[in-house]
């Protein structure tokens, strides 16, 4: 499939949400010292938010931390919403707020202008420090969503209500506004132009996670085994 082809990439998210399926991951303490290996009902703090110096990456967790995992996702992406919600992405989010890695987001909007909206509005909250609660949302309420329109400014919104500290004159001017245009044009490029096929995607220090390992986006213990082997490498 042709990379620069919004088809292509429809094709790779259906043919990933038809072969998924999540099963219960066995949780583990975190006692033994290994950042990577924490449980889901670890008390965690949240991870800090920033935008990295090219611009178009949003990163959860420390920018300095040696093992980074990337995510390319589409905000529309019904297959991404399942990695999100009930796949790895949530172990991979804890990992970032242990300290265990960066989580770095490439978001594309190639399904079209509820995307854009979208990761225009994901941008604002990263401003307001509350991205990673507000991407958690969109996400958790996409399949409502789309059956009802998909995204827009005014659902945007009315969702950012149930985020405590994310709306405010600075956040709602930037949603009704579209201020961050360029963001979205430049970050849908980005994934344009790479090796991605299909979203969800991952790629672990840069090398992209290959279109047959469906288990690392939905297996936690399969997950942990390759970022520790990545981790060990690095």
């Amino acid at each position: 499939m042709k990379v620069g082809s919004r088809r292509g990439f429809l094709v790779g998210a259906a043919a990933f949400t038809a072969s998924v399926s999540v099963g219960a991951c066995r949780s583990r303490s975190g006692g033994n010292g290994d950042p990577l290996d924490v449980s889901a009902s670890a008390k965690l703090p949240p991870a800090p938010e920033s935008l990295a110096a090219d611009g178009t990456t949003i990163v959860l967790g420390d920018p300095g931390a040696p093992l980074a995992v990337r995510l390319y996702e589409d905000m529309s992406c019904p297959a991404c919403a399942e990695f999100e919600t009930e796949g790895t992405a949530p172990y991979l989010k804890r990992a970032a707020r242990n300290g265990a890695l960066q989580l770095q987001f490439t978001l594309g909007s190639f399904l079209g202008p509820g995307s854009e909206v979208a990761a225009n509005a994901l941008r604002a909250a990263l401003d307001q420090h509350r991205f990673a609660d507000y991407h958690d949302l969109l996400y958790r309420e996409q399949s409502r969503v789309r059956k009802s329109g998909g995204f827009t400014r005014d659902v945007l919104l009315g969702m950012a209500i149930m985020i405590p500290g994310l709306r405010g004159p600075e956040f709602d001017a930037a949603v009704l506004e579209t201020k961050h245009r360029d963001f979205v044009e430049a970050s849908d490029e980005v994934l344009r132009t790479s090796s991605v096929v299909g979203t969800p995607a991952m790629a672990v220090d840069g090398a992209l996670v290959s279109s047959d390992s469906h288990e690392l986006y939905t297996d936690r213990s399969r997950l942990y085994r390759h970022l520790k082997k990545a981790s060990r490498a690095g």
